[in-house]
This record gives C-alpha cells, structure tokens and sequence, in this order.
C-alpha cells in the first residue's frame, strides 16, 4: 500500500496485522503486546516519514495523540518528522491492539 488515506484502510491494515500476530502466536506462542509493538514499530506506514505524515493527515490520531502525551516529550524536543512518526506508530499499535481484542487474542 503506497500510503494509508483513510481511517478504514488504517483499520483493515491493523487487521491484517492482527491476524498475522494471531497466526504467529498459535503457531509459536509469543505476547501479543510485544508482537503489536514490533509490527507497528516496524511498519513501513511509521519508519517512513511521508506515510507516517499521511496517516496524521488522513486518520484519526486521537490514540496516537494520547500515545505521545503519556510518553512525553523526548529530551530535546519533537521535530516534525519525529512526532508525525512517534504519532503514526501509537495510532497503529493502538489499532492493532483493539483488532488482537476483537479477536480474542488479548
């Protein structure tokens, strides 16, 4: 996916996600809180700042925004680029989070 545009294709990206994640633990065993971390971590819609910027500008951001409020400010201040990506990623692992519920997984 070039870049994410829409919360339902946020929702549907975390889903697929969650589904791996649930795949990965039935076969190996795991925690799904590690497993969502590093997937969202991971993702290329975070670690490249205009997908990550895409996401802020085209979703809802209301978990990534809390996200980065209950994390604080890194010493030194946000830059643009910095805070779009840590936003993206705690929209994301957020999402991904609530799709392993709906699953049953956590």
């Amino acid at each position: 996916m070039e870049k994410i545009t829409s919360d339902h294709q946020l929702d549907a990206y975390a889903a697929d996600i969650a589904a791996e994640i649930a795949e990965e633990i039935k076969e190996h065993g795991g925690d799904a809180y590690d497993l969502a971390h590093e997937c969202a971590d991971g993702s290329e819609h975070v670690i490249y700042h205009y997908k990550a910027h895409a996401i802020c500008q085209n979703c809802n951001t209301d978990a990534g925004e809390d996200f980065v409020s209950d994390t604080g400010e890194p010493e030194g201040g946000w830059s643009y680029d910095g805070l779009a990506v840590a936003i993206a990623y705690g929209e994301l692992r957020y999402r991904i989070e609530c799709a392993l519920a709906d699953k049953g997984v956590i």
